[in-house]
């Protein structure tokens, strides 16, 4: 009876230390995300888009290093701003999926692509929410963005 009562004040005690750490280091960042909006472009006479994240934070001090959009991983760089600081980060994808040739004869699938991997984001996000990784005290955060909007050309 004893050695029940041991484990189960181990585990309650083990939740509460644990328990409180997660939470603090979800919402207690030292920035906030102001805006974060994301454009595509389709690159002409390719079956290229290329999607361009910005986002903006009210912290000077803090640099963001990269961003975890839609199956993608993009480094930020810092870009000039007068109002807060912006941060942007851009990658590709392909509009089409590729056709491949498959033949017992090689000299036939010359000319086929090489396959376009997408890496396994280390977060389970929604379609239209980023994570950004960023460096406070020497150490690496994260931040989870709950809405990115589209921005849509007026093309």
């Amino acid at each position: 009876m004893k050695k029940i009562i041991g484990i189960g004040f181990i585990t309650l005690l083990s939740f509460t230390f644990f328990g409180c750490g997660v939470s603090n280091a979800q919402n207690n960042h030292p920035f906030k995300v102001l805006e974060a909006t994301y454009a595509n472009s389709v690159v002409e006479q390719t079956e290229l888009v290329v999607t361009t994240l910005k986002i903006m934070i009210n912290n000077p001090e803090i640099k963001l290093d990269s961003v975890y959009f839609r199956n993608h991983k993009a480094p930020l760089k810092r870009v000039e701003s007068n109002e807060n600081y912006v941060f942007s980060g851009s990658f590709t994808s392909s509009t089409i999926p590729h056709d491949y040739i498959l033949h017992s004869d090689p000299k036939l699938e010359f000319g086929n692509k090489p396959p376009v991997t997408v890496s396994k984001l280390p977060f389970e996000i929604k379609e239209n929410e980023a994570v950004v990784s960023y460096f406070y005290k020497d150490k690496i955060n994260y931040y989870q963005i709950l809405e990115v909007k589209e921005i849509v050309s007026k093309d």
